[in-house]
């Protein structure tokens, strides 16, 4: 289902401008998370939500339950506004665009990677290199069909945290010390949800979705966690990570993946999913998120 939305909505030039597949992986991942909470939370479509929680009160069998999913995931391109898959996926290919054009600009100083944040502004630099000129096309695009609320939270929230992410990765390229304990990471992570935030709507930034916020941080922390983990040997002498630093070690990983799964069971109960059947189905889709990713860090194809 992702991937017939990255086919209709990320921008033709997304893949002729890139030299292998890191992007898309990067970016389906965003747009998994997003999906996520479209179908858990109350930031859902109502023809989403209420398949979900009427499925999660049944008393299902597991095959049953995995059954009613399929037809649930097929059946999203209808369920969702187009508007909504649009935003989610120009977002997801943005973000996962920038970390690319980030990576590389990073070692060359403030200035470099000043220039990258300025690149998903209204008003981008004139000349662009070929990915450059990709960031901004998919930003205009996204500018395109926002609504008054997402220009404003763009503007607002998206912008000075992109900017922040940037300076934050030339700062950990020079050695800097970082004051959180972090090594600079907690930008990067800060950007990568206001940018999933934004194409979630501000029902998602409601009183009623603390829960789900909660979790994506967790779970956004715990994916940068094995993201450092995998790139240690790489990073190692290059650039100051957590890992290297010796503040995240497996048991780390270990207790934050736990209280992943903790929060996640607890958000679906919330919900209105108490079936245990589709309580597992949930989690086994989280867990299969967690392999594909990190799979493809192991490959070399998101690392």
């Amino acid at each position: 289902m992702i991937a017939e939305q990255w086919e209709i909505h990320v921008p033709a030039a997304l893949s002729g401008s890139l030299p292998t597949g890191k992007a898309r992986i990067i970016g389906e991942m965003y747009a998994r998370a997003c999906y996520s909470i479209l179908l858990l939370s109350p930031a859902g479509p109502a023809l989403v939500r209420l398949p979900v929680r009427a499925a999660g009160v049944l008393p299902l069998s597991g095959e049953t339950a995995l059954r009613l999913a399929v037809v649930l995931l097929k059946n999203l391109n209808r369920l969702i506004p187009e508007a909504v898959h649009r935003q989610v996926l120009l977002v997801s290919a943005l973000m996962g665009l920038l970390d690319i054009v980030l990576d590389a600009a990073a070692s060359a100083g403030e200035s470099a990677v000043l220039r990258v944040a300025s690149l998903v502004t209204r008003q981008p630099p004139a000349c662009q290199r070929p990915a450059e000129q990709t960031l901004t096309t998919l930003t205009r695009a996204m500018h395109l069909h926002e609504s008054a609320w997402q220009a404003e939270y763009w503007e607002e929230v998206v912008q000075p945290a992109v900017r922040k992410y940037c300076l934050a990765e030339a700062l950990a390229v020079a050695h800097a010390p970082d004051p959180a304990g972090m090594a600079h990471r907690g930008a990067g992570i800060a950007a990568a949800l206001s940018g999933m935030w934004y194409a979630l709507g501000p029902r998602l930034l409601s009183a009623s979705c603390q829960r789900e916020r909660r979790w994506m941080q967790s779970t956004g922390l715990f994916m940068q966690m094995i993201d450092d983990w995998v790139d240690q040997d790489e990073d190692r002498g290059f650039r100051s990570t957590p890992v290297v630093a010796g503040d995240w070690t497996l048991q780390t990983v270990d207790t934050l993946y736990r209280e992943t799964l903790r929060d996640l069971t607890a958000m679906l109960t919330a919900n209105g999913i108490a079936n245990p059947a589709l309580q597992c189905l949930f989690v086994g889709m989280y867990n299969d998120y967690l392999q594909t990713t990190l799979y493809a860090m192991l490959t070399g194809v998101a690392a």
